[in-house]
């Protein structure tokens, strides 16, 4: 009796730790899938992350009867002198701030990352061109307002530029970032502080242009 007993009443027990050991690993594992996606200093998507769900997102579109989106690249004006004048720990708040009003100004389903250095990325599935300007727009807006303030007090203004492309259908992500990135040299080239979007179509390129300032 006493031999069928004793396994019982140790099964109990031991039922429990292996379902705790279970929890912590699926947890762990959490925590390491997160950290090998996200931007260790943002907390927003990695550029490897941003990359694959938008080449995801594409095919959805590409799939999609009258299927269209954006993407837009946002780069933190003069940067370099932020960090060379005040420091890199008021740069890193710097990026950090602007990946907070990345996230506040976009929606839900819309992909969010940094891409590298004061570079970010959105991209906006199923959103109209003069959606993907609003949103464009109203991120220039909100950090132009937005003040960081240094250690010694001194509050700084930051400004981005934005660069975007609105498409229908088929369009590669190569494509996609190179004419983004284009447009992103355009807002830099015009003076910064300001969005620059243009809507591609396989026959041609149809611009337009968002505000600044």
């Amino acid at each position: 009796m006493g031999a069928i007993v004793l396994p019982v009443l140790l099964a109990g027990p031991l039922f429990v730790v292996i379902s705790l050991k279970l929890r912590q690993a699926a947890i762990l594992n959490r925590e390491l899938q997160h950290t090998a996606s996200h931007d260790g200093l943002t907390s927003i998507l990695n550029r490897s992350a941003f990359t694959r769900i938008v080449h995801g997102k594409l095919d959805e579109i590409d799939n999609a009867e009258g299927g269209r989106g954006a993407l837009l690249l946002v780069d933190a004006d003069f940067f370099k002198a932020i960090n060379d004048r005040w420091g890199h720990p008021v740069g890193d708040e710097t990026l950090r701030r602007i990946a907070r009003l990345l996230v506040e100004v976009t929606r839900a389903g819309d992909v969010v990352g940094r891409l590298g250095g004061e570079e970010f990325g959105i991209f906006l599935p199923g959103a109209g061109l003069l959606s993907a300007e609003a949103t464009a727009e109203r991120l220039r807006a909100v950090v132009a307002e937005t003040d960081i303030v240094t250690p010694t007090g001194e509050a700084i203004l930051v400004t981005v530029s934005v660069g975007g492309v609105f498409f229908r259908n088929a369009i590669t992500y190569e494509m996609l970032f190179h004419r983004a990135d284009r447009k992103l040299y355009d807002a830099k080239a015009n003076g910064r502080n300001r969005v620059e979007i243009e809507e591609f179509r396989p026959e041609g390129v149809t611009k337009r242009l968002a505000t600044t300032i």
